[in-house]
């Protein structure tokens, strides 16, 4: 076998630049799938996070009535909330409790309209989300409204000026309240940013003629522990219903689904790409060596041995293309884990979500998986290749290939 090796690597290397070709052609596939994998897998983990820290948080607390087809609907609220806050509060697990209120309104210009969400936050929302790091112009004032720049930008206004903000109370009126824009957020979730409005908790139960709240937001020590903590959870609030970020998510967890396959399709592309190139580089080669390879079977090499070293010489393309391709990757992948694409530059400062909440510079993440699915398809994808023209090696006959003329 170590004979049939080295003959093998000296047939390789033999032809130079087609051995050279079906290196790069595999090596940059390798490569690229390394690159868009990584990329994928630190998109996936901005879009988590952003939801989690703008939207989510680790779970939130609902009505047990709680009808998700209409989330903003009052019949929904959760009452009575501080007795629920200060039990949750006590459990070791827990480093944050936010309750919120939201509920659709409309935002008035004067001249336009647009609906949004309002958003209802207290003193201690900052426990469970990271708006207020994302406030570069003001603040929230009471008798003020954030609202985020995007949104404000579409409807031609900023700090300072007056807006109405209109809605539906607890008793069904429709009620207009005339506030001031004293604070821009700039969140990296651009659905935060186009479509919700934030007001003080207190004001807002005071607006909708309500002591009830939507929903209590909680911030864990772990969000990777939220099957765990949820039945201790449950058991301490169990007039609640309890939903993990992960539940909450179930739209983008199946976006991600479909990004992974993707992933799987690309991966089958690059295979067959591989394969073309590695079954035309052995081709060749079993043509060209025709009367080396009668001279092997007239010294007694069997059909098995002379067809084993063809599969060799394909599986040595397989790993040395795949290992370029590690290297080529980790390149391509060096630069975005370290500086990160900004989004802006694609979308535009306002932010462009296409379906997923992430803008800013999103970086890609080192994930093993890649280097292991890429090299054990590439050595896969070059064996298999081999395999017709070793195949077809066992059906010449020595005189024949001996007669042949170079």
């Amino acid at each position: 076998m170590r004979y049939l090796l080295k003959l093998a690597l000296r047939n390789i290397l033999r032809s130079k630049i087609r051995t050279i070709l079906t290196f790069l052609i595999l090596s940059f596939g390798v490569g690229l799938y390394i690159l868009l994998a990584c990329l994928m897998a630190g998109f996936d983990a901005a879009t988590s996070q952003n939801v989690i820290d703008f939207e989510t948080g680790h779970y939130k607390l609902r009505s047990q009535t709680f009808d998700e087809d209409t989330p903003y609907e009052q019949e929904n609220f959760l009452s009575p909330a501080p007795a629920i806050v200060d039990k949750v509060s006590k459990l070791d697990f827990v480093t944050g409790v936010a309750p919120r209120v939201q509920f659709l309104a409309e935002l008035d210009n004067g001249l336009d309209t647009t609906p949004i969400v309002a958003v209802g936050i207290g003193p201690t929302d900052n426990q469970v989300f990271t708006l207020e790091n994302f406030i570069p112009q003001g603040r929230l004032e009471p008798g003020g409204i954030l609202v985020g720049q995007s949104l404000a930008a579409d409807m031609g206004v900023g700090l300072g000026d007056l807006v109405y903000l209109t809605f539906r109370d607890a008793p069904g009126m429709f009620t207009s309240i005339e506030m001031m824009i004293t604070g821009l957020v700039n969140s990296l979730n651009p659905q935060v940013n186009k479509t919700m409005a934030f007001i003080n908790l207190d004001e807002a139960q005071s607006y909708l003629r309500t002591d009830k709240i939507s929903e209590i937001a909680i911030k864990t020590d772990d969000f990777t522990k939220v099957a765990e903590y949820a039945p201790q959870l449950q058991a301490v609030v169990p007039e609640t219903e309890v939903y993990s970020w992960q539940r909450l998510t179930a739209d983008w967890n199946a976006m991600m689904t479909m990004k992974r396959k993707f992933q799987n399709i690309l991966l089958l592309m690059i295979m067959v790409i591989g394969i073309v190139g590695i079954v035309n580089t052995m081709l060749m080669s079993v043509y060209e060596k025709k009367r080396e390879i009668g001279t092997m079977k007239a010294l007694g090499f069997t059909d098995r041995e002379v067809s084993t070293l063809f599969l060799v010489e394909g599986s040595l393309i397989g790993v040395m293309g795949g290992l370029l391709g590690l290297v080529l990757g980790t390149l391509f992948n060096s630069y975005f884990y370290f500086v990160g694409y900004d989004m802006s530059s694609f979308s535009g400062e306002q932010g462009t979500d296409f379906g997923m909440p992430v803008m800013g510079v999103v970086k890609s993440v080192w994930l093993v998986s890649a280097y292991v699915y890429s090299m054990i398809f590439a050595f896969m994808a070059a064996t298999l290749a081999s395999y017709y023209p070793a195949k077809k090696v066992t059906k010449m006959e020595a005189m024949e290939c001996l007669r042949t003329v170079q």
